[in-house]
């Protein structure tokens, strides 16, 4: 134990062969080389869904905000059942405005936790696709729910 009583390792014999030294200041450096290799390419995948391609990832991010939204339209129908919310303004929500809350949600989760730590340039965010998904998601989910009560009744 050193003097320091803190896990340092004693220094080592001066009659150490610098043949050996060598091979194993080799060996570290290799092994160095390969972690930093190792680290950039963690470093390029993305903390969201890193395995998956970047359509993929767009896809299940825009789905899911536009599948949050398709709550939140219910919670809408649900007050303009019971009169807390008109008809007009139902109908803008569902239209426009949950989807673009969507569709502005989904891209900025993209931006965030979509884009690796080191990347040269931006990675595409698929706005179209991303646009339509959203615009879709939102009144399909309203005609689901007019389905569902209309089947039930």
């Amino acid at each position: 134990m050193s003097p320091a009583g803190g896990g340092v390792p004693a220094q080592r014999a001066a009659s150490a062969d610098p043949a050996v030294e060598l091979e194993l200041a080799r060996r570290m450096a290799d092994e160095a080389d390969r972690h930093g290799q190792q680290a950039e390419l963690l470093a390029q995948r993305p903390a969201l869904l890193p395995t998956w391609s970047p359509l993929a990832r767009a896809v299940a991010v825009y789905a899911g905000c536009g599948a949050a939204a398709g709550v939140l339209v219910l919670i809408l129908v649900l007050a303009s059942g019971v009169g807390l919310v008109d008809g007009f303004t139902l109908g803008a929500w569902i239209c426009a405005g949950l989807p673009a809350v969507a569709f502005f949600g989904g891209y900025l989760v993209l931006g965030r936790w979509g884009r690796p730590a080191m990347v040269a340039g931006t990675p595409p965010r698929y706005l179209p696709l991303g646009f339509l998904i959203c615009f879709l998601v939102v009144p399909m989910a309203y005609c689901a729910y007019l389905l569902m009560v209309r089947g039930l009744r």
